[in-house]
């Protein structure tokens, strides 16, 4: 059986997206799924892609090329604690709102450029914000590994529901800011 004209790796990926966005979580979808989605046999997705890996390959792209384009679209205009701030929120925002997306871009890049170049653009507003507070590559580097760490963990703690104590998740979100902002400011080279 052909392929349905307009069925491309495009057209699959965006399906596989879909079915992400709509199960919350990147292994909930199966490439039955996406050839249902796209009206083909799952045989047929072969020749758009080369099986679950590598669609799973692109839907990490296609997370961290949206979550790139929502931090972007955040530090747009914004400097020093008014730019983390947005970053951090848009980040958060990002993961609880895109939760299989979110989980699909974490991911470790190898030698593969394509996946390295989206995750660069992810890392691109926090690291021109570090650079404006006057810090090197290395401690950059060290900033956006604490930042990233600390937001991805409570963004999974908030979406799991892991947040059982009676304090607002919402004021615990502003304090951590408060803290990058207070530490960045203080240790800055500049």
């Amino acid at each position: 059986m052909a392929a349905p004209v307009g069925v491309d790796r495009d057209t699959v990926v965006a399906a596989a997206a879909a079915l992400v966005s709509e199960a919350g979580r990147v292994d909930a979808v199966s490439l039955r799924q996406v050839a249902e989605r796209v009206g083909v046999r799952t045989q047929s997705l072969y020749a758009h892609v080369d099986g679950l890996d590598d669609l799973r390959r692109a839907l990490a792209v296609v997370g961290l090329v949206r979550l790139g384009d929502a931090l972007t679209d955040a530090a747009i205009g914004r400097s020093g604690p008014e730019a983390v701030e947005a970053i951090v929120r848009a980040y958060v925002r990002f993961a609880l709102d895109e939760p299989g997306l979110y989980d699909a871009t974490l991911v470790v890049p190898g030698d593969d450029v394509e996946v390295a170049a989206t995750m660069t653009a992810v890392g691109r507003p926090l690291n021109l914000v570090f650079r404006s507070y006057g810090y090197d590559e290395a401690d950059a580097l060290h900033w956006y590994r604490i930042v990233f760490a600390a937001v991805h963990g409570y963004a999974l703690m908030r979406r799991d529901g892991l947040f059982t104590m009676p304090a607002d998740p919402d004021e615990t979100l502003d304090r951590m800011i408060a803290v990058f902002v207070r530490e960045l400011e203080a240790t800055a080279p500049v």
